[in-house]
C-alpha cells in the first residue's frame, strides 16, 4: 500500500469515527483523537469561543493527550498560547503556531472552527512539532467536516416551531446530569445550600414553564396567533437564559422546560423570576399582557429524568391553581408540608410467584 492511498484510508477513517455518533460530546473527542491520530505531536484540545459585548471567553471542551482522552484532572496545568496569539487567529481566521511557552522546541498550532454564519466558534490548539502546509489544510478540512455535521445534529435536536431544544433532547440532557453525578442525595436542604455557598459548586435546578391561560388566547384568536405567542415567548425565554450552561427546551403545547445551573435554590429562583417579570412587562400585539407560571426544582435525589420533570411539574400545578403567574419551588412546598413525598415502596415483603 503506497504512502498516499494509506493516508487517504485513515483520513476517512477520521471523518467516520467523527460523523459515527449524535451526542456532541463524542464527536468532539473523536475530533480530537483524529487530529492525533494524523499529526505528530504530544497534546490536542479543543475550546469554544464565546462572544458577548467586546469580550471574548474561551472554555475547554476535550483534552487529548498521547492518543488517550484526558479527563483533565485537577491540578493538570496546561500551557496556554499568549491571547495575542488568540486574538490574532480570530481576528484573521488564519491558522497561527507559535512556540510553546513550557518546551520552545514545540509548537502551538491554533486552528479555527468556523460555524453557519462564518463565525469562529472554536479553536482547536494542536502541540508538536510545526505543521507542513498539507497537515494544516487537513486538518482545516476536519474541522469543516465537524461543524457542518453539528451544525445538522443541532437541527435533528430542536423544535421546528420555537428552534428551541425538542423534547428528546431534554431526556437525554436529564440523564446525562443524573448519570455524570452533578447532583448527590441531600437530606437537609439548608445545609446543601450552605455547603454550596461555601463550594462555590453550581448545581442543576430544572422549571417546568407554562403560559398562563394559553387555551383562551387560542380561542379569543386563532392557533396561528397563539403559534406566534409561543415563538415570541420562545425568544424571551432564550434571551433570559443565555449562558453556555442554560438550556431552554420546549416540552409540549404551552408548555417549556429550562436547566439552569446555581450555586442557591434562591439564586435560582432569581432567575426564573426575572424570566417571569420580563415576559409579564413585554407588550404582545392584541393582548395586554401575557404571564407564566413556573415550577422548578433541584435535581438532588431523583432517580430518573421523569422524577425531576414530575417534581417540577407538581411545582407548577400548585402555582396554577394558586393564583397563576408566580415561581415556585418544589423543595420549599415539601418544607413547608404544602405537599408531601410519596412514600417509598418496600419490597421485602414481596412474594414472587
Amino acid at each position: 500500500m503506497s504512502p498516499k492511498t494509506h493516508a487517504t484510508i485513515r483520513i476517512v477513517d477520521s471523518l467516520a469515527e467523527i460523523t459515527r455518533y449524535h451526542d456532541r460530546h463524542i464527536v468532539e473527542k473523536s475530533l480530537l483523537k483524529s487530529v492525533d491520530d494524523l499529526l505528530e505531536g504530544n497534546t490536542t484540545r479543543l475550546y469554544r469561543v464565546e462572544k458577548e459585548d467586546n469580550s471574548i471567553d474561551i472554555h475547554l471542551l476535550a483534552f487529548c493527550r498521547h492518543g488517550v482522552i484526558d479527563s483533565l484532572p485537577n491540578g493538570d496545568n496546561i500551557s496556554m498560547p499568549s491571547s495575542a496569539a488568540f486574538e490574532k487567529v480570530l481576528e484573521t481566521g488564519c491558522v497561527l503556531s507559535v512556540p510553546h511557552q513550557q518546551d520552545p522546541e514545540l509548537l502551538d498550532s491554533i486552528y479555527p472552527a468556523f460555524d453557519a454564519e462564518d463565525e469562529i466558534f472554536a479553536v482547536l490548539i494542536h502541540t508538536g512539532p510545526r505543521p507542513s502546509t498539507t497537515e494544516q489544510r487537513l486538518v482545516h478540512g476536519i474541522l469543516k467536516v465537524y461543524a457542518n455535521y453539528l451544525t445538522l445534529i443541532e437541527k435533528t435536536q430542536r423544535d421546528k416551531l420555537t428552534g428551541l431544544f425538542n423534547r428528546e433532547t431534554l431526556d437525554r440532557e436529564l440523564t446525562k446530569i443524573l448519570v455524570s453525578g452533578n447532583s448527590s442525595p441531600i437530606t437537609m436542604a439548608g445545609e446543601s445550600n450552605d455547603r454550596r455557598q461555601r463550594s462555590g459548586k453550581l448545581l442543576p435546578f430544572v422549571g417546568v414553564i407554562d403560559i398562563d391561560h394559553f387555551k383562551s388566547i387560542n380561542d379569543r384568536f386563532g392557533h396561528l396567533f397563539g403559534d406566534e405567542i409561543l415563538v415570541l415567548v420562545s425568544r424571551l425565554l432564550a434571551e433570559n437564559f443565555f449562558r453556555q450552561s442554560d438550556l431552554v427546551f420546549r416540552y409540549g403545547g404551552e408548555e417549556f422546560v429550562v436547566i439552569i445551573h446555581s450555586a442557591t435554590r434562591e439564586d435560582a429562583r432569581s432567575a426564573f423570576e426575572r424570566l417571569r417579570e420580563s415576559i409579564e412587562q413585554h407588550r404582545f400585539s392584541q393582548l395586554d399582557r401575557v404571564t407564566i407560571s413556573v415550577g422548578f426544582v433541584e435535581v438532588a435525589n431523583q432517580q430518573t429524568a421523569a422524577d425531576i420533570i414530575g417534581d417540577a411539574d407538581e411545582a407548577l400545578y400548585y402555582a396554577k391553581h394558586n393564583g397563576r403567574n408566580q415561581v415556585v419551588s418544589f423543595d420549599h412546598l415539601i418544607e413547608q408540608g404544602e405537599i408531601r413525598l410519596p412514600e417509598k415502596v418496600e419490597h421485602n415483603d414481596i412474594e414472587l410467584f
